[in-house]
């Protein structure tokens, strides 16, 4: 029986990111890192998955999951809260540093079949209660100033993203989803809002 190959890290990239996630793996394997370009070794060992998006909805679509590492290289207006890099010219030493402190912290690697998101379906177009949705959050935005706040919202084929800040900072994150999942987040101030907000939107999901 063969043992699995194990990498530092598996890079994967639409064939427009190829360019740049191709110089991101070399300059990472100059810094001592073992790379693996693709996703084409299923069972290969890898600490993170560094997948390269350049919009918000493949942003979205990365699982969450901890060795997943996405990297952003278009721009994005008002992304929502999830955790992703920047492929700028800071790029490789997050990611030598990210590699280190699992090393350090004894994380161990998983199998790239393990983290890598599936393929993504035709996008649907967006359903008009969506659609109503975002009209719905837009209209009420400006009554968040009366508060202190400002918000967002964007509005892609399957989701509407909302974010509200306060002095640049985000205080919450909404994420709905056209399969009805609501994902939410209290990065600061007060969550007073929260259980009218939650309602509002199970009833209209219903």
């Amino acid at each position: 029986m063969i043992e699995s190959a194990t990498y530092d890290i598996a890079v994967s990239f639409a064939e427009e990111e190829r360019a740049v996630a191709g110089e991101v793996a070399e300059a990472c394997r100059q810094r001592g890192l073992t790379v693996l370009e693709g996703t084409d070794l299923p069972e290969a060992q890898v600490r993170f998955l560094v997948p390269f998006v350049s919009t918000v909805d493949e942003l979205l679509a990365q699982n969450g999951d901890e060795h997943v590492l996405p990297v952003l290289t278009g721009e994005v207006p008002s992304p929502p809260h999830v955790t992703y890099l920047r492929a700028d010219e800071g790029l490789v030493d997050a990611l030598v540093s990210r590699v280190e402190a699992a090393e350090t912290a004894g994380r161990d690697r998983v199998s790239v079949a393990a983290v890598v998101a599936p393929a993504p379906t035709a996008a649907q177009p967006e359903t008009p209660l969506l659609r109503a949705l975002a009209e719905q959050f837009a209209a009420a935005s400006p009554e968040l100033t009366k508060r202190g706040l400002s918000g967002t919202v964007h509005l892609g084929d399957t989701t509407v993203a909302v974010r509200v800040e306060r002095s640049g900072d985000t205080v919450y994150a909404l994420q709905v989803e056209g399969d009805g999942t609501v994902n939410f987040v209290v990065l600061g101030g007060t969550a007073e809002l929260f259980p009218t907000l939650c309602q509002r939107i199970e009833d209209m999901l219903r």
